[in-house]
């Protein structure tokens, strides 16, 4: 059951990454037009974050995946031999392997793929849907006690 719990909750934390990375990566897009002064309304701003999760999902989601899945087995090794607190290490393994996945995309493709993190408020945006997707994986999948 431990491994299923770990799997579950490892798929979690990639699907809230997935969708905050997308929803952050939209409003900063959007954001860049309004500070050109084209208006954008409370619907457009929804149906284009919808719409975005939906078309970003599967390769992005597939990039978060891996990042997670390098930054969760380094975590797991930090927690088992330094022994700080789960939580805070998976939250940093999470904000880590965005940051890496977003600068190594940004090496082999001469540019941020995902136009949200051009700037510094954006890229710490995704970190932080990386940083809220490891807090995902740290809460479910900890131990349950009796």
């Amino acid at each position: 059951m431990g491994v299923l719990r770990v799997v579950l909750a490892f798929l979690a934390a990639v699907v809230v990454t997935t969708i905050l990375g997308a929803a952050f990566h939209t409003q900063f897009v959007i954001g860049r037009l309004s500070d050109l002064g084209i208006a954008v309304s409370f619907s457009d701003r929804l149906s284009t974050t919808l719409h975005d999760i939906g078309g970003m999902a599967p390769m992005f989601g597939m990039v978060i995946a891996i990042g997670f899945l390098v930054a969760f087995l380094a975590g797991a090794l930090v927690y088992r031999f330094a022994g700080a607190r789960r939580e805070l290490i998976y939250v940093v393994a999470g904000a880590v392997a965005i940051a890496v996945a977003l600068s190594a995309m940004a090496m082999v493709y001469s540019i941020t793929p995902i136009a949200g993190a051009r700037s510094w408020a954006g890229f710490a945006a995704q970190m932080l849907a990386g940083a809220l997707g490891g807090y995902a994986f740290a809460m479910l999948s900890r131990a349950r006690v009796a």
